[in-house]
């Protein structure tokens, strides 16, 4: 597992406590000033299981994995968005976002958006705004059950390191990329009732596709910004940096010489 960041942050989500109360979606909608057209984060309602009278219901939280090795990050035309060095946590610079949706199509857990009113694209970004300040993700500070957890698994103190030590069952939604390797998720379910092996969406806004984790895909087009356009770009701003520092130079030089004259 890739683990090269200082702090780890993430979600443990203990799926037996989730009673689908949406407190959740609501805090993160006024924290966040998200469009109602949209939401960062969904419960999945996995339906009747069982048979009379014995009859169970499991209700999936989900949102943004923040992955080790996010697929999204890589076809990021202008950079916006990056995996924070410090502790994780997958970000969009939306000053930055060109909304050009590349990084949509390449989650394999479908949790980006573009927001059309803005024109630049909104995800899960572990209320960062809050984190920052020593306080919870909105969406973990309302669940009414205690399902969502959220701290530093590089810390074996923090809550969610000793709920995974305490848990009866773990399981990761795990996405192969492109290259072979694990996207790394940094969601952990705990405490399943029933074996999930894929969800059902219960996404009004038809953001999710319903069944997920898929393998993720690049386009050609995606595949060129990648391969080609990015780094001739790359080496173009440097280029350009490099001939601006020779001028500054140059400037600097031809002062000294006028100002000794």
């Amino acid at each position: 597992m890739a683990n090269d960041t200082k702090k780890r942050f993430g979600f443990v989500i203990d799926i037996s406590r989730c009673i689908d109360c949406r407190a959740c979606l609501v805090a993160c909608s006024v924290e966040n000033t998200v469009p109602y057209t949209h939401t960062r984060i969904w419960v999945h309602d996995q339906g009747v299981k069982g048979d009379w009278p014995l009859f169970n219901r499991t209700f999936v939280p989900y949102n943004c994995m923040h992955c080790d090795n996010p697929p999204c990050t890589e076809v990021c035309v202008s950079g916006a968005t990056y995996k924070n060095k410090e502790n994780g946590l997958v970000l969009v610079d939306q000053d930055a976002c060109i909304g050009c949706g590349f990084c949509v199509e390449a989650c394999p857990y479908d949790v980006r958006y573009i927001d059309e009113q803005r024109g630049v694209v909104d995800k899960c970004n572990g209320c960062f705004q809050r984190v920052e300040t020593g306080q919870m993700p909105a969406c973990v500070a309302t669940c009414v059950g205690g399902s969502r957890l959220f701290g530093d698994f590089n810390d074996p103190e923090s809550t969610v390191s000793k709920a995974l030590k305490n848990a009866k069952s773990v399981l990761r939604l795990d996405a192969k990329r492109q290259d072979g390797k694990s996207t790394g998720p940094n969601i952990y379910y705990t405490n399943a009732s029933v074996e999930m092996v894929s969800l059902l969406t219960s996404d009004k806004f038809n953001q999710m596709e319903g069944k997920v984790p898929e393998a993720s895909e690049y386009t050609v087009s995606e595949e060129l910004w990648k391969k080609l356009i990015i780094p001739v770009l790359g080496l173009g701003i440097a280029g350009s940096f490099g001939l601006q520092a020779f001028y500054f130079t140059k400037q600097l030089i031809e002062g000294e010489k006028d100002v000794e004259e």
